[in-house]
């Protein structure tokens, strides 16, 4: 065995046991509050499990993107919706770590690191859908920075955060690739995140729509290059698939691990329900299904710590990974038959929670264009 899978042992050990320990007992708690669980965000900030670093690589980072996928998937087996607020946010933080001002470094991301602030990515907007580039939000230079003015929709921790990355087109030629990033905080005047969707699933993680009429951001929270974003949207759009590849595995671990368990226990005539074929071969092919998932997890992840070129990769993998998890968590709750539509058991919210992976951070159909688009565009034999 190598030390590089030792390590991720080791880590994977030490994260299933905080999440059986802190999380997992709470679930049904947490889900009906359907807030945001600061205390829980800000022991992860505790523990260091913050500290991740994607293909956006910080040198100083606790973690590598292999082991972050890690965290989130054993974060994402305990409580989906933390797992779905912590993608955007680590995004958010590395890419301020990397190209930000000093200025702004210096105040968001220590905060960020230790839980005691939470970002948010708003780049999708109501006219774009899949359309990652059909901006609207409009960027005009004022005096000493920006005044901002548009609508961004579905953005996870939209009301929670307290500091969002937005992207705004920035140039007047009206470029679709003219676009900036800017840090807005959540405190400034102009900028409005009280809309919340209110959604089936994810329920500990705010999704909603923000806002911004008159928004001014100093010269300082420009985020890059001013008009040349288009590669960092790239890059947090690859590390976001990512981020729900792992996802769809811890979740569907979690489901798995729920079936297992209610088909163990003993019924009537000293039987159990996983003495029976029917049962017990459709939870060996959920196992299947997983491993799949997560070796594959895994090597995407290597390729991202190893700063390859991993466009169609991703895709694959968020597209097999995200619908094989939907596919668990429905034959789990076949397994529970009428108790698993119990509301607010684990097996109803791995059920609901899953729903969103086929469409968040590009939808099934969307990865099967950028799969078509490389293997019909490359030459044979280099993908």
């Amino acid at each position: 065995m190598s030390q590089e899978s030792t390590r991720l042992g080791q880590l994977r050990r030490e994260l299933r046991a905080f999440v059986d320990q802190e999380i997992l007992p709470h679930g049904a708690a947490f889900e009906q509050s359907r807030t945001f669980p600061f205390a829980l965000y800000a022991r992860l900030g505790e523990l260091g499990y913050l500290d991740m670093s994607y293909y956006h690589q910080r040198t100083d980072a606790k973690y590598n993107c292999a082991e972050s996928m890690v965290i989130l998937e054993e974060i994402a087996r305990g409580l989906p919706s933390m797992a779905l607020s912590l993608s955007p946010h680590v995004q958010c933080m590395n890419l301020i770590a990397l190209h930000g001002t000093r200025s702004l470094r210096e105040r968001v991301v220590p905060g960020c690191l230790s839980g005691q602030q939470l970002l948010a990515f708003a780049i999708s907007e109501a006219s774009g859908g899949s359309d990652a580039l059909g901006i609207d939000t409009i960027a005009a230079p004022d005096g000493d920075g920006w005044t901002l003015n548009g609508e961004k929709h579905w953005i996870t921790n939209a009301d929670a955060a307290t500091g969002y990355v937005i992207a705004a087109k920035s140039a007047t030629d009206r470029r679709s690739r003219s676009v900036s990033l800017f840090y807005v905080d959540a405190a400034s005047e102009g900028l409005d995140a009280s809309e919340r969707a209110d959604l089936i699933g994810m329920n500990n993680s705010p999704t909603g729509v923000i806002r911004l009429k008159d928004c001014h951001v100093s010269r300082d929270c420009l985020i890059g290059v001013e008009n040349d974003a288009y590669g960092y949207i790239k890059v947090l759009l690859n590390e976001g698939r990512l981020d729900m590849a792992a996802l769809s595995v811890g979740i569907a671990q979690g489901a798995m691990e729920c079936a297992i368990r209610h088909s163990s226990r003993t019924g009537r005539y000293g039987r159990n329900l996983a003495s029976y074929q029917g049962i017990s071969f459709p939870v060996a092919r959920m196992y299947e299904k997983i491993f799949a998932a997560r070796s594959t997890l895994t090597r995407v992840a290597e390729m991202f710590d190893a700063q390859e070129r991993v466009s169609m990769e991703v895709a694959a993998l968020k597209l097999f990974a995200s619908e094989m998890c939907c596919e668990v968590c429905r034959d789990a709750v076949h397994i529970h038959g009428a108790k698993g539509l119990r509301q607010y058991s684990d097996i109803d919210r791995y059920f609901r929670d899953a729903q969103m992976l086929t469409i968040g951070e590009g939808s099934s159909e969307v990865c099967q264009i950028i799969i078509s688009g490389k293997l019909y565009h490359s030459e044979p034999g280099s993908y």
